[in-house]
């Protein structure tokens, strides 16, 4: 699925490509995926696009608002012009037509992902269920958010969207390493200091990946292709870490994790 990083690169992307331009025509190919309702509502344009967790919010002209989960397989792709071939029809869930004939798709291998009509009541309450931005927290704020449930489990606590929002198994595996704190450990067997350092480390490796676009280690490309921050990951899906060391592979929350016996002794 598609962490922080991935989506705040596609957002950084369409609002280059789509921001303040009219939308004459939405067509709805899948319904399981796009709202229909969107159909009836051009002209429109988008008039903002931000990242909220692992999810895209717009706002359009007309009140109302999209909320876009890219989940494992959501990709969208700018055209300039209307394509002469079916490149860009594969797995096709919608197609947004601009006043300039370019066209923003949307495409969906597996289905799981959504772009639903909200009101800004809607938006408001989905987006209250979610917990704080890594990137925005303080450590003070992210080790207080931590220790409310001091006898959970450190990796699939990071997992959670209510305790911290965008955070997601690749990520959370490699700040670990970095913060050398076993993924399996409590909370509260978790020194202030170690937890310091994994804030520090979760916001760095974040921060990284976004300048290179995400990581691409399955089916996730952003608009302009494919991310660059697999090429750097340290211990997901890895056989070594970067110092050599063996690493081993377990399954915490019912979710793979990898982890490196030597360098995470904490």
């Amino acid at each position: 699925m598609p962490e922080l990083p991935e989506v705040e690169t596609v957002v950084r992307q369409l609002r280059q490509k789509v921001l303040e331009k009219k939308v004459v025509n939405v067509e709805v190919f899948d319904p399981k995926v796009v709202d229909t309702r969107l159909q009836q509502l051009a002209p429109f344009k988008f008039k903002n696009i931000t990242r909220r967790g692992k999810s895209i919010i717009a706002s359009l002209d007309n009140d109302n608002y999209l909320i876009i989960q890219l989940r494992m397989t959501g990709h969208f792709y700018y055209v300039p012009k209307l394509p002469s071939s079916d490149t860009h029809n594969e797995h096709l869930a919608a197609v947004f037509h601009f006043t300039d004939k370019s066209i923003l798709t949307h495409n969906s291998i597996r289905r799981f992902g959504k772009i639903q009509l909200a009101t800004k009541k809607e938006v408001d309450e989905y987006v209250s269920k979610l917990g704080p931005e890594p990137l925005e927290m303080t450590s003070s704020e992210f080790i207080s958010s931590l220790q409310k449930t001091p006898s959970a489990v450190i990796k699939s606590k990071l997992l959670e969207q209510d305790c911290i929002a965008g955070i997601g198994n690749i990520y959370a595996q490699e700040a670990l390493y970095h913060a050398k704190i076993l993924p399996s450990k409590k909370i509260n067997q978790i020194s202030e200091s170690q937890l310091t350092k994994l804030h520090k480390e979760l916001q760095s490796v974040l921060l990284k990946s976004i300048e290179h676009n995400g990581s691409t280690v399955s089916n996730y490309t952003h608009i302009a292709g494919k991310g660059e921050f697999q090429n750097f990951l340290a211990v997901y899906q890895k056989d070594k870490c970067p110092k050599s060391h063996k690493i081993r592979k377990v399954q915490i929350g019912g979710r793979s994790t990898y982890y490196c016996k030597d360098c995470q002794k904490s």
